[in-house]
Order: structure tokens, then C-alpha cells, then sequence
């Protein structure tokens, strides 16, 4: 989504959302004793992937404000925006406002989904009248020999 900034856009955050909610939606497998331990790998090695996204991420953004050189580079966040004060309160990621857009932009990917799912389940599917295939009397007595 953004270019030059890998690991903020729309699918690396819902691949880490996603991979943080698996132990949460294994956790009644292992009530109902339907859990596995080649589950519970799968569910760390995603964890660990999404783990180190974050951190490599947070690197990122120090090695690019050190890069740049300057103490004083004020973060470009949705706090700024609301409030002059409460964005002086803010963390000081330069990251905050191409995160908040991924955030904004996947809420509304996956809203627009769940409603299109609710309007396709109101709707009734249409009735399709299809004539019986007519079936000559050769094919009929070959189907009837197999």
C-alpha cells in the first residue's frame, strides 16, 4: 500500500491479526480435547513469523530516523491531526499514520465483506426450471447395460 514501507500495509497486517488470534480459536479444541500438538506448532511458527515482522518493522524505523539524522522529526500521526497537544503526547513512530491507513483501509475491506455476506444470505436464490434432458432410446439401453 505504501511504497517504501514494507510491513505496514493491508495484507501483513491482517496476516499478523490473524496470526495472533490462533491460540484464541484453538483454545476450545483443547477444551473439547480435539487439539493437536502439530496444531500448536503451526500456531508458534506463525506467531514467531508475525513477531518478527514487528520487530524488524520497529528496526526499520530506527535505522531510517537515524538515517535521517534529525532528533526533532515529529511524527506524522492521527493524534496531529485531532489535537496539536495530544499528538506532543504521542509515541514518536514515523510510522503511525501509514499504520492507522492499513488499519482503516482492512476495517472497511473486511465491513464491506461481512455485509455483503448478510445481504447474500437474505437473498433468496432463484428457482431455475430446467427441463429433464431427453434421453433417446439407444443411450438409455447402453446406460441401462453399464
Amino acid at each position: 500500500m505504501f511504497a517504501g514501507l514494507p510491513g505496514v500495509g493491508v495484507g501483513t497486517l491482517f496476516y499478523i491479526l490473524i496470526a495472533f488470534w490462533m491460540p484464541f480459536r484453538e483454545l476450545p479444541r483443547v477444551f473439547q480435547g480435539t487439539s493437536s500438538i502439530e496444531n500448536w506448532k503451526l500456531i508458534l511458527r506463525q506467531m514467531f513469523y508475525a513477531v518478527g515482522i514487528i520487530v524488524t518493522v520497529m528496526f526499520a524505523e530506527k535505522v531510517m530516523l537515524w538515517v535521517l539524522g534529525d532528533k526533532q522529526i515529529k511524527p506524522f500521526s492521527p493524534a496531529t491531526w485531532m489535537h496539536g497537544e495530544l499528538g506532543a503526547h504521542a509515541s514518536g513512530t514515523i510510522l503511525a499514520a501509514p499504520i492507522m491507513a492499513s488499519i482503516l483501509l482492512l476495517a472497511g475491506v473486511l465491513m464491506s465483506v461481512e455485509l455483503l455476506r448478510v445481504v447474500m444470505s437474505l437473498r433468496k436464490p432463484a428457482q431455475v426450471d430446467r427441463p429433464e434432458p431427453e434421453i433417446d432410446s439407444s443411450t438409455a439401453t447402453a446406460l441401462a447395460r453399464d
